[in-house]
């Protein structure tokens, strides 16, 4: 009699573990805030059944069933190597800066594919595959997707440069929607002298991309994966779909195709606070008059930016009567005030709940600030690269915080924001009000991606969603085949009328006007 519930029992497992997929996962950037974003997808992948195989600068320490980590954290030692940190620390990004730092990403990107572990993973001929999701500022590892011949899921713990919008066939505008990151700091509306630039300056990203960028990463795949691949502009036009951490709430609204999945909003704050290091607790716990969290993330170090920088920030915290937590990667600080305290590694999401933390000083990480809205934190933005300057504009904009150039920074002004956003309730009200909003869904981005990601894997794919505007040239993308012919056409209209008429005319003046005789 227990035939029948048996029989029911192996095909249901039958058909359950038919649904779990094996998935090669990789983001390979050195920064920890990239890889924290989508440590609940792999976790939460792992949990439903599927096999992960992780490629990741930051492993996590515990081991979780389903997801076999490979160490990549050479990344960070490539970045030492080549002082990306440095750079990114003390120098104003131009394009000179902007060139070097491709360069060392380059060296990052081809270190990592050399791995051993990486290269066993390529040519091992029984490695099968059922989707690849990999981080899309790091392109070359599309690569893997033409290896094991599976479809693709881009992400990014961000928003992502225009030219990836326009591959999935979303709306791309360079006056609406700056690129980079708006690294330009143009705030809308734009004027007419700013949109130019702003195009001409997209125009010149573009170029840089096709003509230096492609080729550089096209080496690096021919190299590692062979001879034969095919260019990363054909790799890049199969990607299935495309997740990235963007919130309508916080970024410029956008006009996306359905295989782009916007899971912005806090996705990888923990809600279950850990506790504190016992000497970070007591410290915050003693600050009467209130705490002030100060970090400038992992990429960009205190101990690395230009001393007259550090000197203000050490000015202007002596005239405090808060106590300021500051992420400072040595181990002592020249003419520390006595109500600093400095830490080479902080759990900040734990510190920015605690009660007495007043504001958070920030380089304007995406993540950090997730983590300071999610807690009800205002800000001080103090952005040096990448999206940091876009960040810091919407967060000023929006009014949970005021952002600050680094650059033109004196103890007066410092000091002068600092006491205006922690005694101002409108900074606090209005992250109260952010958080809300972020957190009024439908359903969350954890769950979100998840779910679009298993649609991938059961469908073997997305195309259906792609945009059709993706397989156009860019010629006619643009009309300017339509508006060519349009242009011949009526430009021979308009010439054959008026040749027309002249004739006319011509011969009805001759008719008319009659020649006089002669003597």
């Amino acid at each position: 009699m227990f035939v029948i519930p048996t029989i029911l029992i192996v095909l249901w497992t039958a058909v359950t573990h038919s649904e779990q997929a094996r998935i090669l996962a990789s983001v390979p950037t050195p920064s920890y805030s990239h890889q924290i974003v989508f440590r609940p997808l792999w976790k939460e992948l792992a949990k439903k059944g599927h096999e992960i195989v992780l490629l990741t600068c930051d492993p996590m320490k515990e081991n979780i069933d389903n997801i076999r980590q490979i160490d990549m954290s050479i990344g960070y030692q490539m970045m030492e190597k080549y002082e990306y940190n440095k750079l990114i620390s003390t120098e104003e990004v131009n394009f000179s800066i902007f060139n070097k730092m491709m360069e060392i990403v380059r060296a990052i990107q081809l270190e990592e594919l050399l791995l051993p572990e990486v290269q066993q993973l390529i040519h091992n001929k029984s490695e099968k595959f059922d989707l690849l999701i990999y981080e899309s500022a790091y392109s070359v590892h599309i690569a893997f997707a033409e290896r094991f011949n599976i479809p693709v899921i881009a992400v990014s713990s961000m928003d992502v440069p225009l030219y990836i919008h326009s591959i999935m066939g979303n709306d791309v505008h360079p006056v609406v929607h700056q690129d980079l990151g708006n690294v330009l700091g143009y705030q809308h509306p734009l004027s007419i002298t700013q949109r130019v630039v702003s195009v001409l300056f997209n125009g010149l990203i573009n170029i840089y991309g096709l003509f230096v960028v492609n080729p550089m990463m096209d080496e690096i795949i021919q190299q590692v994966f062979g001879k034969d691949s095919k260019p990363i502009t054909e790799l890049m036009k199969e990607v299935d779909m495309l997740f990235i951490n963007v919130n309508p709430v916080l970024h410029p609204i956008r006009a996306v195709t359905p295989n782009t999945i916007m899971f912005g909003g806090g996705t990888h704050v923990d809600t279950v606070p850990k506790p504190l290091p016992e000497g970070i607790r007591k410290f915050l716990d003693d600050a009467t008059q209130g705490a002030i969290y100060f970090s400038l993330g992992s990429n960009v170090k205190s101990n690395l930016i230009r001393d007259e920088l550090r000197q203000v920030f050490i000015e202007t915290f002596k005239e405090l009567p808060f106590k300021i937590l500051w992420k400072f990667e040595n181990e002592e600080l020249p003419n520390k005030p006595d109500n600093v305290m400095i830490q080479k590694w902080v759990p900040q999401a734990d510190v920015l709940r605690h009660p007495n933390i007043k504001v958070f000083i920030t380089q304007c990480g995406l993540q950090s600030m997730e983590e300071a809205i999610m807690n009800h934190i205002p800000l001080i933005g103090l952005p040096f690269f990448a999206d940091q300057p876009a960040n810091a504009i919407m967060m000023h904009n929006k009014g949970f915080g005021v952002h600050l150039d680094h650059t033109k920074l004196t103890k007066e002004k410092f000091k002068e924001t600092i006491m205006e956003v922690i005694n101002n309730p409108k900074y606090k009200q209005r992250s109260v009000e952010i958080a809300d909003l972020l957190t009024d869904v439908e359903m969350t981005g954890l769950e979100k991606v998840v779910w679009w990601t298993e649609y991938v894997i059961r469908n073997k794919g997305a195309k259906l969603l792609r945009n059709p505007i993706r397989d156009l040239p860019f010629y006619q993308y643009y009309l300017l085949d339509v508006i060519g012919f349009v242009g011949v056409l009526s430009f021979i209209v308009i010439f054959g009328t008026v040749k027309i008429s002249l004739l006319i005319y011509r011969l009805v003046r001759q008719m008319i006007v009659k020649k006089p005789k002669k003597n």
